[in-house]
């Protein structure tokens, strides 16, 4: 019970430290600070790592999953506030994921996680750049070879509901879209961001995958 609790509140810090890296990326690119998010950023590492602790079967498995937590919320952050997933946390990312699969001696099921959902990813941009990013093809690298990690079961189910998530939250949004034209118009509506979708998919399908 006690591991828990420390690591809610070793959460709520780490979520303060994620928000701060984050306000200073926007700073530096001339945008402002978070804002709108609140506590969310804490609330969700706090969340991730006290399910990480309650799922881990290694002191190995515990800090990656740590560390992977930290570095979606980050990089989720990062994609609400401004729709840009930046280089320096997709590949930095994708860099000590491949190292540590490198040192692992699995690297290789990591490189064809990654440039298998890369490919996709691309894909989908070239055919619809509207509603797929480059900045998501370059943040499917670092999921696809934490997933590929794990298993092909793994990897696929992050990549299906990822899409099912953002298409969902896209129907809702667009159900009060459409209630809101009815009592007057409505502002444009900016893009919406594929990210969190995405490192919330990859999550939930490596729990799924420790679960089994």
């Amino acid at each position: 019970m006690w591991t828990f609790v420390v690591l809610a509140g070793a959460g709520v810090i780490g979520g303060v430290g994620a928000r701060a890296i984050v306000d200073s990326w926007l700073r530096r690119h001339g945008y402002r600070p978070v804002v709108a998010l609140c506590c969310l950023p804490q609330c969700a590492v706090a969340t991730g790592w006290v399910v990480v602790g309650a799922l881990n079967t290694s002191v190995v498995q515990l800090l990656s999953g740590l560390a992977v937590v930290w570095w979606c919320v980050a990089i989720s952050t990062v994609d609400l506030a401004v729709r840009r997933l930046p280089n320096s946390f997709t590949l930095t990312g994708y860099a000590v994921v491949m190292f540590y699969a490198t040192v692992a001696g699995t690297v290789r099921a990591a490189a064809v996680g990654s440039v298998l959902l890369a490919g996709i990813h691309l894909l989908a941009h070239v055919m619809s750049p509207g509603s797929m990013g480059v900045g998501d093809a370059k943040l499917s690298l670092p999921l696809g070879a934490l997933t590929g990690l794990v298993g092909a079961d793994a990897w696929l189910w992050s990549l299906v509901s990822a899409s099912v998530l953002t298409a969902t939250l896209g129907i809702v949004l667009e159900l009060r879209t459409l209630g809101r034209r009815k009592r007057g118009p409505v502002a444009h509506n900016s893009p919406l961001p594929h990210g969190p979708s995405m490192c919330l998919a990859a999550c939930g399908s490596i729990t799924f995958a420790w679960l089994t």
